[in-house]
């Protein structure tokens, strides 16, 4: 236990919170004889994510009422979801090389925040290559897989970055091939609900070469929204980089308006280091892909 507590940086109260939640009333069988801790270590971080270093009695209390609703809340995301049952398969894991291939949802091991926070960069695509269907397509089954897809890449990020729930995450996208007429619009809406029930925190949206549809949306949102989900828009690449200072790394994807070339199988390989079978998975469908032609090569990732 207390190799994980380090792993996760954890404070004391923190500890004191997880190792209470055993003692929580009516708490459902199956995480009374939880045996995988770790799970527990998520909930308690993403729900103290913005604790005071030296917590009042106050805000002890404020925050084991949000760990006590945030371990209920994981009945419900096993029910709706299978957080923790649901397994990569064959389509999830083509979905995911695919949209890593087309720098959607990209994370590098090597590039993180000051504060040491992992960074999804993602270039908005939704060309061939991506594989993401037009609107009469998507279709229902589709859809399903889409909410699959979402629930384990954040499971199996928590697992590989601690500091995915102990920080956070900070999204880094490049909107500038975004397609308004292509794009489901009902997908935020779906995955905010999967991320009031997982152990999943962004806590900031960075967003560079918006169109005007999306400055409107940016200038519609109050002062207080913004801060709330950490919003911010820049018109360029090199704006958000001036204005964001050391806080993002030295070096940023290319596919993104950097410079570095991101060795993407590498990162996909990085991120199932803590599971096996999906690493093994992994590897086999990246070799059915590449003998077949089908690992895709936009443009924007040459």
């Amino acid at each position: 236990m207390e190799d994980l507590f380090q792993k996760y940086q954890m404070t004391e109260a923190q500890k004191g919170l997880v190792n209470g939640i055993k003692n929580i009333k009516n708490l459902p069988t199956f995480i009374e004889e939880m045996d995988d801790v770790e799970q527990l270590i998520w909930v308690v971080a993403v729900a103290t994510i913005d604790m005071p270093k030296e917590p009042t009695d106050n805000d002890l209390k404020f925050y084991k009422n949000a760990v006590e609703e945030r371990v209920r809340r994981l009945e419900e995301a096993e029910r709706r979801y299978g957080w923790f049952s649901l397994k990569w398969n064959k389509t999830s894991m083509r979905r995911l090389i695919t949209n890593w291939f087309c720098g959607i949802m990209v994370i590098d091991p090597n590039l993180k925040t000051k504060d040491g926070s992992p960074i999804q960069f993602v270039y908005e695509y939704y060309g061939p290559e991506s594989k993401y269907p037009d609107k009469e397509h998507q279709t229902d089954d589709w859809k399903k897989e889409g909410i699959d897809f979402y629930v384990l890449m954040a499971r199996s990020i928590c697992r590989t970055y601690p500091e995915a729930t102990s920080k956070g995450i900070v999204s880094f996208s490049d909107m500038s091939a975004f397609d308004w007429e292509k794009y489901d619009m009902e997908t935020k809406t779906r995955h905010s609900e999967i991320g009031s029930l997982i152990p999943n925190k962004l806590t900031r949206m960075i967003t560079v070469r918006p169109d005007d549809k999306m400055r409107g949306f940016y200038k519609d949102m109050t002062p207080r929204v913004r801060k709330n989900f950490g919003f911010v828009v820049y018109e360029d690449f090199g704006t958000a980089i001036e204005a964001e200072g050391d806080f993002l790394p030295r070096e940023m994807p290319h596919f993104v308006g950097g410079t570095l070339r991101v060795d993407i199988l590498k990162c996909l390989k990085h991120l199932f280091s803590q599971e096996p079978d999906a690493l093994k998975l992994l590897l086999e469908t990246f070799d059915e892909m590449e003998k077949a032609c089908e690992i895709p090569q936009p443009k924007h990732m040459e």
